[in-house]
């Protein structure tokens, strides 16, 4: 079966397009998500994807509160 039209709805915005393929809606600019449950319009995706050189703000620190890294002196 042949599907000759893919409808994306943005889950931040509601914004609606109609691609006739996934790679048509990458070229687009949409994201998508791992498991293709969730996608983006180009001008939500850039907060969905992963990196800080798109801008997104940092996860916070990786190590827990109370822990630091050990420096390391010369002798």
């Amino acid at each position: 079966m042949r599907v000759d039209k893919i409808y994306y709805t943005c889950d931040d915005c509601k914004d609606n397009a109609i691609f006739k393929s996934y790679t048509k809606a990458r070229g687009a600019g949409w994201a998508m998500s791992k498991d293709y449950t969730s996608c983006y319009c180009p001008e939500c995706a850039p907060e969905h994807r992963r990196g800080g050189a798109s801008g997104k703000p940092s996860r916070g620190r990786w190590l827990p509160n109370g822990f630091e890294q050990i420096s390391i002196e010369e002798i």
